[in-house]
């Protein structure tokens, strides 16, 4: 029987982590209380160091990707992020779990709240899964959650059998989260150690087929509900995002903890069920402010049938703006590249210009978020537009109104080519985000 050449890829990322953890095994100490540092790597989805990547793909098939990723990002209002298919897959968290330990890969999602992964205590399922997969009966660290624990209530549409607790995520356009919370011990290499943090509330998922062939174990869920891996630890985590576009770029940083780093511009985090968000001010243009009613970014909180205000996400990979704000931003491109735009098959609404962002943009101004308490985010031409084609390139910068929900279409959404150079710190307690113009090397230090 032929096996599929991306199981192959898939085993042996899984095989070589696997050896990884082992070779570290002399620098795991035991911890009694949670870290107050853990600083681990972020995967991108298309990195040489994801499963996922393909060194086939060319320019439009990564032109696709951004399209694509930031329209289904926005199909599943109401719900977690959908993951195991590309919707929101955007960055990978490689970490380890149980003891003995289990690699595994999970989705990073600012608006997911909850950490799961794919259990299965049956062997032969396991032996035919081209990834990992928890045994809750082989961990010794392990401990289900009682129907009593005060935790129960928390997990989403938790319920209670055999006086375990048990939950269910729905996802739009995915399969459902289904099976046990639990506790378990999870394992982090954190800059060249391995950082143990036990008893991490998490929900272990029945096995998935579709999920296990996309390669996915499991959510790790950032959100600013209670159980969330930023709530579980000192309700503080910073990631640092660099080159979007380089599938070599390895400098793509999460810090977890206490010492995340909280430098740079401050300005007040919001928080709702599932998103951050930012109060923005006004956004220039090189010396440029734009016309734009700072009205249009309020978030209305009492109109529970749509979402408005500004999110910043990790999921999506464009910045989506409300009309207003969106044609103001098109008509000053325009008058700084000229009208001579083109189609592309693609996006027919979308703004594209013949040349190269190299040769066309070297003098593109800076764009500029500006956020209250005079906080800014500073985005360079790479963080605005990409490379539709060898001679086409187009804005990453799209209007509300042709998100596929409704619910979304009054929303502004910063996304992750907006937040590129920059470390991007979340404080929970304080209700506090933090804006660095940063190179995510200085981490090699």
């Amino acid at each position: 029987m032929a096996i599929h050449h991306s199981r192959i890829v898939l085993l042996f990322f899984f095989l070589y982590a696997t050896f990884t953890i082992f070779c570290y095994a002399s620098n795991v100490s035991e911890a009694k209380t949670k870290p107050t540092k853990l600083i681990t790597k972020l995967i991108h989805r298309n990195s040489i160091h994801s499963p996922f990547h393909n060194p086939h793909h060319s320019i439009e098939d990564k032109a696709k990707f951004i399209f694509e990723n930031s329209l289904a990002r926005f199909t599943n209002y109401k719900t977690d992020l959908a993951a195991g298919t590309d919707m929101g897959l955007l960055f990978l968290v490689r970490f380890y779990i149980g003891n003995p330990a289990i690699s595994q890969l999970a989705v990073m999602d600012t608006a997911s709240n909850l950490l799961w992964v794919q259990c299965s205590p049956n062997w032969y399922i396991s032996r035919r899964s081209p990834i990992p997969l928890l045994d809750p009966l082989k961990s010794s660290t392990y401990a289900s959650m009682p129907c009593k624990s005060e935790f129960c209530s928390y997990f989403p549409s938790s319920s209670c059998i055999n006086e375990q607790c048990t939950y269910n995520i729905s996802y739009v356009n995915a399969p459902p989260s289904t099976g046990n919370a639990a506790t378990e011990q999870l394992l982090f290499e954190s800059d060249e150690n391995i950082v143990v943090v036990p008893q991490v509330i998490f929900g272990c998922s029945k096995v998935n087929k579709e999920y296990i062939d996309g390669g996915i174990n499991g959510v790790f869920g950032l959100g600013p509900k209670k159980l969330s891996m930023a709530r579980q630890l000192a309700n503080k985590f910073s990631y640092c995002i660099g080159d979007f576009y380089d599938p070599n770029y390895n400098y793509n940083r999460l810090i977890l903890g206490d010492e995340a780093r909280l430098e740079g511009d401050t300005t007040p985090l919001e928080m709702s069920e599932l998103h951050y968000y930012l109060n923005l001010q006004e956004i220039s243009i090189g010396e440029n402010t734009l016309d734009i009613d700072k009205k249009v970014f309020i978030r209305n909180i009492t109109d529970k049938s749509k979402l408005s205000g500004v999110i910043i996400d990790s999921g999506s990979v464009a910045t989506w703006l409300v009309n207003e704000a969106y044609y103001r931003f098109r008509n000053e491109v325009k008058r700084i590249l000229g009208d001579s735009i083109v189609d592309t098959k693609e996006c027919r609404w979308c703004l594209c210009y013949e040349g190269t962002m190299a040769q066309n943009l070297t003098n593109f101004p800076e764009v500029v978020y500006h956020f209250s308490e005079e906080a800014v985010l500073e985005v360079g031409f790479d963080g605005i537009f990409y490379q539709a084609t060898a001679s086409i390139f187009c804005m990453a910068v799209y209007p509300s109104s042709r998100l596929p929900d409704k619910p979304f279409q009054d929303a502004t959404v910063i996304g992750v080519m907006a937040q590129q150079n920059h470390n991007v710190a979340y404080d929970l307690q304080e209700k506090k985000l933090y804006l660095e113009s940063i190179d995510c090397q200085v981490y090699e230090g």
